[in-house]
């Protein structure tokens, strides 16, 4: 059985002890299955308790020293995992093929440049060939590289015993490499670098490829007294006055060993910056829009890719312009640059955005959330009332209400809206862990959710190729300071309600998605009933990642306007939202 098959089925029959073990150590092998494996556990510890008169927890002692060590053999597992992604990116970086063999001639590791062309269709024994038509030397006695061209390709067959002794392990006979085919985007460089005008490029590729002047004033229509002249420019501009030299900027240029071509980039809007905040602590936050526009402040979610104005600043920043909305994310204490500060509840944040508002002249401005943002935004708008125009909350996260099915939620949800509620304790000791599993692990985290997701919009958001990628860079930023920010911030968001949601006086618009798997709408209905003046838009078509898809009309909403998309949205029977749920902190 599938092992998150095996899992889900727990859900239906209570699993054993000895079952549970087993399946801790499944997760072990894959920490993809850790949010699984501890829901099932947190289920079984809560069912013992139910049927049990020890009240102590000794029954739980020996799982306990099991859940102990799997966490320390998995933390030793992702360990190995992130050396071994780091080396693997950097080698497969490389346009320099790199390929090891053993000493059965088996190809032990060969990095994506040498898994192409001449170098990845050779077996070792015909490298050893190629070079014994080389060397008078037998095959193995090297005591040089061997440098071979193989249709083109250059290629360096090293034997272990040609370097110095212990420098490869012990199980490695031979190494080869495959020089890079073109040096394209080497030239492109060292054009941009010295500022050298067309003619002297055209010349400076011409002689590379020609290594004769002659020949290559020839191909460039030149003659050569020009050729010389237009060689004197290159030698004054790139600092060397011989050709020798003028050749070794390509041949040994590191830009050359770099995969993929280096291309010239439109400047990057920068939208990241820093405040120095009363008590000395500094807080990052990032600003796009027009200076003068109406302020709107973005509490996102966990991962901090739905509004991605970091990785994409240029898609929003035209629609901002035309809405005159300026759009600042604060990051909270401990996350991203921001100084970590020790919070007791939500609203102690509040301080810090008051600063940041006063720091571009605001008097109010608009709250946009996304998912678990909503719950900052909402400790904002109660405990800083007069300074918030209107609030737009998106998938909202409302930790009052927990759906019977929670099992069949995301990751985030499951930390923060289970085990947070149940076992805070133990919530901040994997958040550390778990968010390295995210990073490792998006894909097969992706498609979990695509495979429990019933929403066309939610799936085609998920199967982006940029959100895979967006997501571990934004959590490696947002955890550049350490885990303590995103430790707090998962407490927070469940423990941390200390606002009455009756002290929000502006205007709430929660917008739903009847499809949301992970945000249930019906907690959205109870939070819509909790607070005075709130507008429910429930779309039947949507779910989670409606921001991803909607943002211009939402923009549109933010600036005040009626988008017309509103009116697609469903009633809200008016019996449900008279179920009101006390709006007293939680």
């Amino acid at each position: 059985m599938d092992k998150r098959a095996e899992l889900s089925s727990l859900a239906h029959s209570p699993p054993s002890e000895a079952e549970l073990v087993h399946m801790l150590y499944d997760a072990v092998m894959d920490n993809s299955l850790w949010p699984e494996m501890i829901s099932e556990l947190m289920e079984y510890i809560e069912r013992a308790r139910a049927s049990s008169l020890d009240t102590d927890g000794h029954q739980f002692e020996g799982l306990v020293k099991h859940f102990q060590r799997a966490m320390k053999l998995s933390e030793s597992f992702v360990e190995l995992q992130e050396k071994h992604s780091t080396l693997d990116g950097v080698m497969n970086a490389l346009a320099l093929g790199v390929s090891v063999y053993d000493h059965a001639g088996k190809r032990i590791y060969a990095n994506a440049a040498a898994q192409q062309g001449v170098l990845g269709e050779s077996s070792l024994i015909q490298l050893r060939r190629s070079a014994e038509t080389r060397q008078a030397e037998p095959i193995g006695q090297e005591l040089l590289p061997v440098l071979l061209n193989i249709a083109g390709q250059e290629i360096a067959l090293v034997s272990a015993s040609a370097v110095q002794p212990r420098m490869l392990p012990a199980n490695v006979a031979y190494v080869a490499l495959a020089l890079p085919e073109s040096p394209t985007y080497t030239l492109e460089t060292i054009q941009r670098r010295f500022y050298l005008s067309s003619s002297e490029m055209k010349l400076l590729e011409a002689f590379y490829e020609r290594r004769n002047l002659r020949e290559a004033a020839g191909d460039c229509g030149l003659t050569y007294e020009s050729a010389r002249t237009y060689l004197k420019r290159i030698y004054s501009k790139t600092g060397v006055n011989d050709q020798a030299r003028l050749m070794a900027l390509f041949d040994v240029n590191p830009v050359s060993l770099i995969s993929g071509d280096v291309q010239v980039r439109a400047p990057q809007i920068d939208v990241r910056n820093t405040l120095t905040l009363k008590d000395g602590r500094l807080l990052e936050y990032f600003a796009l829009g027009p200076e003068d526009g109406h302020t709107v402040l973005h509490f996102d979610a966990l991962t901090g890719v739905t509004v991605d104005l970091i990785g994409t600043p240029q898609v929003y920043d035209e629609m901002l312009r035309d809405l005159g909305l300026r759009i600042i994310v604060p990051c909270r204490p401990g996350t991203f640059r921001s100084d970590f500060k020790r919070l007791s509840g939500l609203t102690g944040f509040t301080p810090d955005i008051l600063e940041l508002l006063d720091r571009f002249g605001a008097d109010k401005a608009t709250l946009l959330s996304q998912a678990f943002g909503s719950c900052s935004a909402l400790a904002f708008a109660a405990s800083a009332p007069d300074r918030v125009e209107r609030v737009v909350l998106c998938a909202p996260s409302y930790p009052r209400h927990e759906p019977a099915n929670w099992r069949s939620k995301d990751v985030f949800y499951i930390i923060s809206g289970v085990i947070g509620r149940r076992a805070p304790a133990l919530m901040k000791a994997i958040i550390p862990y778990l968010m390295r599993s995210v990073t490792q692990n998006t894909s097969k985290y992706l498609e979990r959710h695509i495979a429990r997701s019933n929403c066309a919009a939610d799936i085609a958001v998920l199967s982006s190729p940029t959100l895979q990628e967006r997501i571990p860079e934004m959590l490696a930023l947002r955890s550049m300071n350490g885990t303590d920010g995103l430790v707090q911030e998962n407490f927070l968001n469940t423990h941390g309600w200390d606002f009455d949601l009756g002290a929000i006086a502006a205007p709430v618009h929660i917008l739903q998605g009847a499809l949301d798997n992970v945000s249930d709408p019906v907690g959205s209905v109870k939070l819509a009933g909790a607070l005075p003046n709130a507008q429910l838009h429930l779309f039947s078509e949507l779910g989670q990642y409606l921001l991803f898809s909607e943002w211009p009309w939402i923009f549109e909403l933010c600036a005040g306007g009626t988008p017309a998309e509103l009116s697609t949205a469903s009633e809200v029977p008016s019996q449900h939202l008279d179920e009101r749920v006390s709006n007293t902190a939680v």
